[in-house]
């Protein structure tokens, strides 16, 4: 993983995000140091609907960093896919330590350790 927002960047946050664990359950969640909060926007009409839902990383320590991944998903009034889009800015802190985070995590998944809750 080289850029945040690439595809290598949210094929590891899809994996650590994953909506079979328990965690896609909750607004909050602590994986290996670094505390995740997910808040969902959802507006349904009879033309269209989309639901935006923001992740929201918070590192605290001797690195801090916070992240946001955003990802929407637009429908028609009959529930049929009509866009979705995905994007993340790192709001405070620095990209090399996120990066090196995430890094982390797709070692430990890649070792079928999983994450830490």
């Amino acid at each position: 993983m080289r850029k945040i927002g690439d595809a290598s960047f949210f094929r590891i946050v899809d994996r650590l995000l994953d909506p079979g664990t328990t965690r896609a359950l909750r607004t909050s969640w602590s994986i290996d140091g670094v505390d995740w909060q997910r808040e969902r926007h959802s507006y349904a009409g009879a033309s269209h609907g989309f639901t935006v839902e923001v992740t929201t990383g918070r590192a605290t320590g001797a690195a801090p960093w916070t992240m946001l991944v955003v990802k929407e998903y637009w429908r028609s009034g009959r529930g049929e896919e009509l866009k979705s889009h995905q994007w993340a800015h790192i709001e405070a802190g620095r990209r090399a330590d996120v990066v090196a985070w995430l890094e982390r995590q797709e070692r430990r998944l890649a070792a079928g350790r999983g994450v830490l809750a």
